[in-house]
């Protein structure tokens, strides 16, 4: 009967560890050609988790430990990978003393609550003050709304009370001559060049803004990449899977759709914003919400082919996620070039989208 438990367990660390394996390979596959791989990679923490369980597990064993190898060797490749996930302490950097620094904030803004703001002034006025308080050099808005007829106009209210004086937008769509919602980039510094990477066939979007900061010139992305478009029926078959609990094939199925169908259309934009940074003519830096956690190829492509350092790597502490309808997942970024020093991430607990806003100081000294 042991041998037979032993034979059990030794068959399902096997299979953990393949699938742990699975997901590292999700960062060098593109799942616009095959989503499976990134499909797990979701899971990335759950399976690292349980391969080191295995591990202990083989370990404190009476018998068999040498199986702790099985998931050992899987463990030791993926300590790179987690480390993008959680950042114990952050480093310890001086003030940046010259003025020739930059704060950046991203934020994903689920429509500034638009239905909301539309009953009360609350919630309005919660954003408002806590990006006064902040007080960035450079917002970049996803999901950003503005709507003429509202007596409050987001974007004017900006301008005004934030001193954030150049703004470049697009519109994703548009409800009549009125009502918009897409990126917005404001700006404390002239904007002198601008652009639009339009994703086609969805409703996504990049855009990117020159600003000019004393003798520097920064380009400036701000991406929308494709959502997984998950309904109240899918998050709560992803809470019933999580409890092992009344789980149906139907809701199961349709859940795996939606992941598939965002990862294959989010793996070409990725390649195409990718693309953009490396024609940039200045150093740049990347903001946005991605939709892709850290063991993706989405995260994989755009921080390795460019380059960039990633702010919540170099300046942050903790788990660092950004979704707070499903603790463990990072989904937004700052990623910046290597020219830049940074300073005091910040990932803010105003829980009135379903994102965080994330914050980062920037020391431009050594930028060229």
């Amino acid at each position: 009967m042991k041998l037979i438990v032993s034979i059990l367990l030794c068959v399902l660390n096997a299979i953990a560890a393949l699938v742990l394996l699975c997901c590292l390979l999700a960062q060098h596959i593109n799942p616009s050609t095959f989503p499976f791989f990134e499909l797990l990679g979701l899971g990335f923490p759950v399976f690292f988790g349980i391969n080191a369980c295995f591990s202990v597990f083989w370990l404190v064993a009476k018998s068999h430990k040498k199986y702790f190898l099985i998931s050992l060797v899987v463990l030791v490749l993926s300590i790179p990978t987690a480390g993008n996930y959680y950042k114990f302490s952050d480093k310890q950097r001086q003030e940046i003393k010259t003025n020739n620094k930059l704060k950046v904030m991203s934020y994903n803004v689920m429509g500034f609550m638009y239905h909301t703001w539309r009953k009360s002034t609350e919630v309005k006025q919660q954003i408002f003050l806590y990006i006064r308080k902040e007080n960035p050099d450079v917002i970049c808005f996803q999901e950003y709304h503005n709507d003429t007829r509202e007596n409050f106009i987001v974007i004017d209210s900006l301008k005004q009370q934030l001193n954030l004086a150049y703004t470049h937008h697009n519109r994703v769509f548009s409800v009549g001559p009125h009502h918009y919602q897409g990126n917005l980039i404001c700006s404390r510094y002239p904007i002198v060049a601008s652009g639009f990477i339009d994703y086609e066939g969805t409703g996504n979007a990049s855009i990117w803004a020159d600003i000019v900061v004393g003798n520097d010139t920064i380009r400036i992305f701000n991406s929308h990449l494709e959502s997984y478009r998950l309904s109240i029926d899918n998050k709560q078959t992803v809470n019933d899977i999580g409890k092992i609990h009344n789980i149906e094939v139907d809701e199961v199925e349709d859940l795996v759709t939606r992941l598939k169908t965002a990862m294959v259309k989010r793996g070409a934009q990725i390649d195409e914003l990718a693309e953009s940074i490396a024609q940039s003519p200045y150093p740049v830096v990347s903001c946005g919400d991605f939709n892709s956690p850290p063991c993706s190829y989405t995260y994989h492509k755009i921080k390795s082919t460019n380059n960039l350092q990633d702010a919540f790597l170099e300046a942050g502490k903790g788990i660092g996620a950004t979704f707070n309808w499903w603790p463990q997942l990072r989904l937004d970024y700052i990623l910046v070039d290597k020219q830049f020093t940074c300073h005091h991430f910040k990932r803010m607990g105003i829980k009135v989208s379903d994102h965080f806003p994330i914050s980062c100081e920037l020391d431009l000294t050594s930028a060229k």
